[in-house]
């Protein structure tokens, strides 16, 4: 028997609401079943979220404005509630802002599995992103992962003679030639290749990953 998905959405845009039922209605077509419940307010969510007894994926603007009856009520309420009322709830976050700031902020307190800025996605990469995100792997939109690659960046240190050694592996240069140009020994330079992987979290793997990952991180 297929499984069942209870999926929640809070959005208000009523086009966007058309545009997330026609995603799940074609992944739907390919056999899945996803059941959707819809709030286009906080307080909306907030009752579906108490009225069931399980939600599955939720997808939540996180532009929808507070709504105010004896205490503002946020979106980013929402999703702490959904935390912690369905501990297993897959979040996916909408947002229209692209501030770093912000970006980091929405990571840091809500820790979505998922977070896409509107203007990085089209229908296909929408239909990726919830396919990704039910098959346990995090989504993040082009705009976010630039940001996480800068932060990981920030908090990376090389020196000089770890940023030549890049630089010669980037175009080629072979181990057994590097000490014609960094006066370190050939061992001395494995030594510090090797560091340069763990550093890169790439240990596991060949030079071409090193490189790509310090290439996309800005270091060569």
């Amino acid at each position: 028997m297929t499984k069942v998905n209870n999926i929640l959405i809070v959005e208000h845009e009523g086009l966007l609401v058309d545009v997330l039922i026609d995603a799940f209605t074609r992944l739907n077509a390919k056999g899945n079943h996803f059941k959707l419940k819809i709030a286009n307010n906080c307080n909306d969510a907030l009752s579906l979220i108490n009225s069931h007894k399980n939600i599955d994926l939720a997808l939540l603007n996180i532009s929808i404005p507070p709504t105010k009856n004896d205490k503002y009520l946020f979106i980013e309420d929402i999703s702490l509630k959904l935390r912690f009322t369905f501990p297993k709830v897959k979040i996916v976050l909408f947002s229209s802002y692209k501030n770093n700031s912000y970006i980091d902020s929405l990571l840091k307190t809500l820790n979505p599995e998922s977070l896409l800025v509107k203007s990085d996605i089209n229908f296909a990469e929408l239909l990726n992103a919830i396919e990704t995100v039910t098959s346990e792997v995090p989504y993040y939109s082009k705009t976010v992962l630039r940001y996480m690659r800068r932060r990981i960046a920030n908090r990376i240190i090389i020196d000089q003679t770890d940023k030549a050694i890049l630089h010669y592996l980037s175009i080629g240069t072979k181990m057994k030639d590097m000490p014609k140009f960094i006066s370190l020994s050939k061992s001395a330079i494995e030594s510090r290749k090797r560091k340069l992987k763990e550093t890169f979290d790439v240990e596991q793997q060949d030079d071409y990953h090193l490189i790509k990952q310090a290439s996309e991180l800005g270091f060569i």
